[in-house]
């Protein structure tokens, strides 16, 4: 059974990997269903108008996409279950950083 923190460790893998190999084609979604990705950063991106994939790896990766980002974003997961900026998709309640993952992951694929 995979747990929050596996899918946001996947999330910060997917979205990392274009740093990770410059020169190799994108990876693909692994263990995460690629239409679903779409959905769910489709309706984070609807209640979030405007916003752009510059914006989302400006604001999600300040430092890059390298390994150290994944301690980062779990802080500011937990921090936003904390204030209660959450986003409710079909009955998962993600973060708004795990929100804005899945929407920059839908606008990078």
């Amino acid at each position: 059974m995979s747990t929050r923190r596996d899918l946001l460790a996947a999330l910060v893998a997917l979205a990392a990997a274009p740093s990770f190999a410059r020169s190799a084609p994108a990876a693909p979604m692994t263990g995460l269903d690629a239409e679903a990705v779409r959905r769910i950063g489709e309706a984070w991106r609807k209640s979030h108008p405007g916003v752009s994939a510059k914006t989302l790896a400006a604001q999600l990766f300040p430092k890059g996409r390298g390994p150290e980002a994944l301690p980062r974003l779990r802080a500011l997961a937990t921090a936003d279950f904390r204030a209660g900026a959450v986003f409710d998709y079909r009955g998962w309640r993600l973060s708004n950083t795990e929100g804005a993952l899945f929407a920059l992951l839908s606008l990078e694929a």
